[in-house]
């Protein structure tokens, strides 16, 4: 595989973990863009030659082949167009987009152009993801019944201060979209998508923003099988995400990084994956390098081989279905089928 010449689309928050896999990966960052300096200057001490452009577009001349866009969701659709018009490959930040519009447009248009698309559901490379995958496609926990995601996290308000964070013109979203959508993808990835979706959602005291900080959902997967949703940012001081599957043959447990299997008819548990590491701290520079490491590496790898990466962008679009869906029950009160 030959080294990749890699232009960053913004480097805000979300930007360490990339930076570190890209250098993982034998990748050069060779331009970044974006107007602030100190990002630049966190660029330049992993990648020192790292060349700082404005406006975006102008980040992806001189011989880039891979754009990574770390920019707001809401301008996902503009960065991957432009790519897309250079024929470059695209890693893209979760979610695809704040809308499911721009998600499918966005889908379409890296299709057209024959591109390879990537989206940064990083929870499908952690070991403990893979091994819920697995065991849910191998039989190991038998027939899907039920499940639950609980994501009790905490983020201060200074956290939802920056300008346009927690609004869904920019985000499309609070905490389902931005936090939750890690656990709920890793979910929808393993099990498939539900036949319809109800929720509540609503802004605590907790925190001053636009969207919702705290909702509650169920996706029904018909035949009494559901998977209920708690996701929360104002729970001081935070916990780790837990994901519990059960099948007709054990159950799953997703703690942060552990996986633990209950089998019938064993008494003890199994401590399948054993691992330190969460999605609750809010600065993704402190999460667990490798999980960006695996998607990075099977994103390049896909693109070499010309095959569908891991975390596709035609998956993704079923995990932005959900999450509209889910958006659309909490306004209307009412149940959202998905058409699956």
């Amino acid at each position: 595989m030959s080294r990749r010449k890699v232009a960053l689309l913004g480097a805000g928050l979300a930007a360490a973990p990339y930076l570190r896999a890209l250098h993982g990966a034998d990748c050069e960052v060779v331009s970044v863009a974006t107007r602030n300096l100190s990002r630049v200057d966190a660029v330049r001490r992993i990648f020192p030659d790292a060349q700082q452009r404005w406006p975006p577009p102008a980040a992806l001349d001189g011989g880039v082949d891979l754009v990574v866009v770390l920019s707001p969701t809401a301008t996902h659709l503009e960065a991957v167009a432009a790519a897309a018009e250079r024929g470059i490959d695209v890693i893209v930040e979760k979610p695809l987009e704040a809308t499911a519009a721009a998600a499918e447009k966005l889908v379409e248009i890296a299709e057209d152009a024959g591109i390879g698309l990537a989206v940064g559901y990083q929870h499908r490379g952690k070991p403990a993801g893979v091994a819920l995958y697995r065991a849910l496609r191998d039989g190991t926990l038998g027939e899907f019944v039920c499940g639950s995601i609980e994501v009790p996290w905490w983020r201060g308000q200074d956290y939802y201060d920056e300008e346009g964070r927690g609004t869904f013109a920019r985000d499309g979203g609070g905490v389902l979209i931005t936090q939750a959508v890690h656990p709920l993808d890793l979910v929808l990835w393993s099990v498939g998508l539900p036949l319809r979706v109800s929720a509540v959602a609503g802004t605590s005291p907790a925190h001053q923003m636009e969207a919702e900080d705290v909702l509650a959902g169920l996706l029904d997967y018909g035949d009494g099988r559901a998977v209920s949703l708690n996701c929360t940012t104002a729970a001081f001081p935070g916990a780790e995400e837990r994901i519990t599957i059960v099948g007709t043959s054990g159950t799953a447990v997703v703690e942060g990084s552990a996986l633990t299997v209950h089998r019938l008819p064993q008494e003890e548990p199994v401590l399948e994956v054993a691992a330190e590491g969460t999605g609750k701290v809010a600065d993704p520079g402190l999460m667990p390098v490798g999980w960006h490491e695996e998607l990075v590496e099977d994103a390049l790898q896909a693109f070499e081989e010309g095959k569908e990466p891991r975390a596709s962008g035609r998956s993704a679009l079923g995990t932005q279905r959900v999450l509209t869906a889910l958006y659309h029950a909490a306004e209307s009160g009412e149940w959202v089928e998905m058409g699956v």
